[in-house]
């Protein structure tokens, strides 16, 4: 349990006091003044108002913070609205935040992005477990089948939409996912969990918790699953995690050590076009990857301030049919958090990453979402090694008891590019009444930049099947550049929040941002074709040999630049003290063209940013129907767009899910029923066609066992 010493009492009852749990998990603290008043207060809150005021948002400063001082647009999902929406992953319980698009690619793989085109491995979205970023520097993307965290460990996702660069640094262009876990000391006891369902999905949970003395606590917890990879594909999906963590506390500091580690496998088969014997064939596609991680923070106070020191490390080892390779990261964020002058608070840091990636060249048939046979090159140095370094400051100054503005910069520099950026923001928040607070701000981000990106050359030798017996030689040479410019992002949004009651409340967003340096793919005659050994390839030589007039030369660009714009709503309603309502609501429209027509390839990868939902939609309701029975749907919707392709546009879809459970007694188990798109009695896409598999309604039994 967190402890506060003298300096931080008052800064932390203040918080408090005034705070209420808002859904779609919004959370509103004012701003008291004097501390023993507010702690008198305190004493006279009702256990479910205090229960409510526990919630705290750290995501924007990096600090405990209430939202109507927050001018930016920031989301909590809760830990209950995640065991209540039936969530089993991440992305699922994104899913809950307004502006977020979240497509399900087939049973365990995802797509998510926020306030820009969804691709597979989206690189404009930060995402953080307990401060730890879990980026894959390959493509500067998240793999999200290895994002795994048992659900009933977090306290909360903050989700902030928008720049946020001064504080995150690069990837933070479009956004920030900051998952935080719950202290050792809220999961004592034994928690178990078992789930069988739809696609053979079968999964085992286990959580162990105590107390090592009266300031540490300690946990460990430890999860299988498997299920079928896809609807109608042969082949599995299998995933192991364990993590381990250690809390202590004192009246000054807090101290949390993590450890943990995951195992991914994938097998599946897939149709391709063999190149040796010319036929379409089942190939087997086996997949692997696997890590550790250890992390450490340490908070404590100096003087009149906060340090703040957060150290972790990692090591991946990717086994791909298309890929093999490892990276490794070592990162240092440290912070000092002070009051300045009257009425302001400045915060002052740097940090340090260091990162090694290995990649292995090899020659193999993998397959495409074309079902053509492809054999990869991947040319690179077998090691490389870059840093990148950060110093960061912001200030905080309440201008009146009504008006709050924020001023910040970070300076980063990329060691892989050798190049700085600056990421500046500037912002103010307006409490117009204990009802209405405005605020506004403008930002800028950048894109970490990738290995595939910068530092590599990919070369398909690939056959296309056009009619029965008809094949046509379709390949490719893509090569990156250490000169791209860094893909940067300047937006400019707004907003509005109103909270009539603690029964109804809404946030209101409108966002403006443009985009520089988007990648694309160019026409490259500068540059020799490698090397190629095609005799040496395991499955033989193919029935003609590719040679350098037959190869189309490629390179990535940096020539498209992209304006979106649009609106987020959130709603909370709670007609009933056992009935609660979340509405969220978002429209985005994209425009992208490029600068220079003649390596654009006709503007092809440019008008990729654009066929992209423009409306999302989706509604979360939370029924106690009695003491021991609670029953919660959510539907999800999320326009489609058509693009005169069909690899590239996207499917209208509505789903309905579903959640009962039962518990008659708190020391007995919960036994829950999902079932995952009741009307969709077909097969669906949730993705667009160029990387989707098929999807179908899906049932889940569930049964959970704390003993505390």
């Amino acid at each position: 349990m967190k402890k506060f010493s003298n300096i931080t009492q008052a800064i932390t009852a203040k918080k408090l006091v005034h705070s209420f749990l808002l859904p779609t998990s919004y959370i509103l603290l004012s701003s008291p003044v004097n501390a023993s008043a507010e702690l008198e207060t305190l004493m006279d809150m009702s256990l479910e108002d205090l229960s409510r005021a526990s919630v705290t948002l750290t995501s924007v400063a990096k600090k405990e913070q209430s939202l109507n001082k927050v001018p930016a647009a920031v989301h909590v999902i809760t830990a209950e609205q995640i065991r209540r929406s039936g969530a089993r992953t991440i992305p699922e319980a994104l899913s809950l935040v307004p502006g977020m698009h979240v497509a399900r690619l087939s049973e365990n793989n995802w797509a998510v992005s926020a306030r820009g085109a969804n691709e597979m491995l989206f690189n404009k979205l930060l995402v953080s477990i307990d401060g730890r970023s879990i980026f894959n520097p390959m493509t500067s993307g998240v793999i999200w089948e290895n994002a795994q965290i048992m659900m009933a460990d977090i306290d909360r996702i903050e989700v902030l939409l928008g720049p946020a660069g001064t504080m995150w640094g690069g990837n933070a262009a479009n956004g920030v996912v900051n998952i935080i876990s719950k202290n050792a000391d809220e999961t004592l006891g034994l928690y178990t969990e078992t789930t069988v369902g739809g696609a053979n999905h079968q999964d085992v949970k286990l959580r162990l918790g105590s107390a090592i003395n009266d300031k540490t606590d300690a946990r460990i917890s430890v999860s299988g699953m498997r299920s079928d990879y896809a609807v109608g594909e042969e082949g599995d999906f299998r995933n192991y995690n364990i993590n381990m963590r250690v809390d202590r506390s004192t009246y000054d500091s807090e101290l949390t050590v993590q450890f943990g580690g995951y195992n991914t496998d994938i097998h599946t088969e897939i149709e391709t076009v063999h190149f040796v014997n010319i036929a379409l064939a089942p190939e087997v596609y086996d997949e692997n990857s696997r890590g550790l991680f250890g992390m450490v923070n340490y908070d404590t106070e100096i003087a009149t301030g906060v340090l703040s020191v957060n150290v972790w490390a990692d090591n991946h080892k990717l086994d791909y049919e298309y890929f093999k390779g490892n990276y490794r990261n070592w990162d240092l964020d440290v912070y000092y958090r002070l009051p300045v002058l009257a009425a302001s608070e400045l915060t002052i840091g740097g940090g340090a990453r260091f990162t090694q990636t290995e990649v292995l060249p090899f020659l193999t048939l993998a397959p495409t979402e074309f079902r053509k046979g492809t054999r990869t090159h991947l040319y690179k140095d077998q090691v490389s090694s870059y840093d990148t370094y950060n110093m960061y400051s912001q200030l905080e100054t309440a201008v009146t008891d009504k008006v709050t503005t924020y001023l910040g910069l970070k300076v980063e520099y990329f060691g892989l590019v050798d190049r700085y950026e600056f990421l500046p923001q500037a912002r103010i928040s307006y409490d117009y009444s204990s009802q209405h607070q405005f605020w506004t701000g403008l930002g800028r981000a950048v894109v970490t930049p990738s290995i595939i990106d910068t530092a590599s050359t990919v070369v398909d030798l690939s056959v296309e099947q056009i009619t029965q017996n008809n094949y046509q030689d379709t390949s490719t040479i893509v090569r990156g550049s250490e000169n791209l410019k860094t893909e940067a992002v300047t937006t400019f949004d707004l907003g509005h929040r109103y909270f009539l009651s603690n029964a109804f409340s809404t946030s209101t967003t409108l966002f403006y941002s443009q985009y520089e340096n988007i990648r694309g793919i160019g026409k490259d005659n500068t540059q020799p074709m490698p090397p190629i050994d095609i005799s040496t390839d395991p499955w033989g030589p193919a029935p003609w040999e590719s040679t350098p007039e037959s190869i189309d030369m490629y390179q990535y660009i940096d020539d498209i630049k992209a304006q979106t714009w649009g609106a987020e709503l959130a709603v909370f309603w709670q007609p009933a003290s056992n009935f609660r309502v979340n509405v969220n609501y978002a429209y985005h429209q994209v425009l992208a063209a490029c600068n220079d027509s003649d390596v654009c390839l006709d503007h092809s990868r440019a008008k990729q940013e654009e066929p992209q939902p423009n409306h999302i939609a989706s509604a979360h309701t939370m029924w106690d129907v009695t003491d021991s029975v609670q029953f919660d749907m959510m539907y999800k919707y999320i326009q489609g767009n058509d693009s005169g392709s069909e690899d590239l546009g996207w499917d209208t879809i509505s789903t309905l899910d579903a959640r009962l459970a039962w518990q008659q007694k708190r020391d007995w188990p919960r036994i829950e029923l999902l079932v995952d798109g009741i009307f969709n009695t077909k097969p669906y896409y949730e993705s667009n066609r160029r990387a989707a598999y098929e999807l179908e309604r899906q049932v889940y039994l569930k049964a959970v066992w704390v003993m505390e």
